[in-house]
């Protein structure tokens, strides 16, 4: 077996210390191998459910080595060569009746690519289109993206894409800066804007209303009496003005199209 080739470590992870122990769900041991075709090293990083982070869990290990790592069931380890750009992930999952060790073994890496997210805050539904610059040709890839969605996908550093409405006509075009493993955003079209002018004589504070958490979230803290606070929005999301005592004064709710601007006056 290749794992008899070296020497078995044991690396515990501290993990019941993370938030991840709120999703644990059976504690186990898991050997990965190095059973790559070419004589390349990797190391393991466990990757963290909550921001995606990624920590390391064992030494750099050559081909025909293995190390033994303690993990949960649920939990995302990922392969990695020294450059960190050709990678592999693995799902854990429960183990098989008597089994003890779960083994994974690293049989390929694959090649990491950036990720490109495109947001249509036009007014209506687009297409995305990737230019073939060998040909010329715009060849879309991807569902009819509408009014406030996204779509995004795997892609390369340099590739160029192109939005077009449902007439064919361009939008925007894009080129992919974003290095490998990283996402990047492009918009077309403006979010609406909506302008707070304080008409009182007092300070008021801004708060964005999460429908989702019925939360308060805090956008401006401090708009004195006169000033204008801008913030860019979507259609539909509410708002609520407070004083400076921390009371209820207004609540806004935004109307305003996609590039179009929503005026409101806080007053009593």
């Amino acid at each position: 077996m290749l794992s008899s080739l070296a020497p078995r470590r044991l690396f515990a992870i501290l993990l019941c210390a993370l938030p991840l122990c709120l999703f644990a769900e059976t504690k186990v041991s898991v050997r990965f191998t190095n059973a790559l075709k070419d004589d390349v090293a990797i190391s393991m990083y466990w990757r963290n459910p909550a921001d995606r982070n990624e920590k390391p869990v064992t030494h750099r290990f050559p081909r025909g080595a293995h190390e033994v790592v303690e993990a949960y069931t649920g939990h995302v380890f990922v392969a990695y060569d020294d450059t960190r750009e050709d990678f592999k992930e693995f799902y854990i999952d429960e183990p098989r009746a008597g089994e003890s060790v779960i083994d994974v073994v690293v049989t390929e890496l694959i090649k990491k690519t950036a990720i490109a997210r495109f947001i249509n805050h036009s007014p209506g539904s687009m297409e995305l289109f990737w230019k073939n610059e060998e040909t010329g040709e715009d060849i879309r890839v991807g569902p009819f993206i509408k009014k406030g969605h996204f779509f995004e996908l795997d892609t390369h550093k340099g590739h160029v894409f192109v939005a077009k409405n449902l007439r064919g006509e361009v939008l925007k075009e894009f080129t992919v800066n974003s290095v490998p493993g990283v996402r990047e955003e492009h918009t077309i079209g403006e979010k609406p804007v909506a302008v707070f002018k304080n008409m009182m004589k007092k300070p008021t504070s801004i708060f964005w209303f999460d429908t989702d958490s019925n939360e308060e979230v805090e956008v401006h803290e401090t708009l004195q009496p006169g000033a204008s606070h801008e913030v860019f929005t979507h259609p539909g999301h509410k708002f609520i003005v407070r004083d400076h005592m921390k009371r209820r004064i207004k609540e806004f709710t935004v109307s305003a199209d996609y590039g179009k601007k929503e005026t409101f006056r806080v007053d009593l």
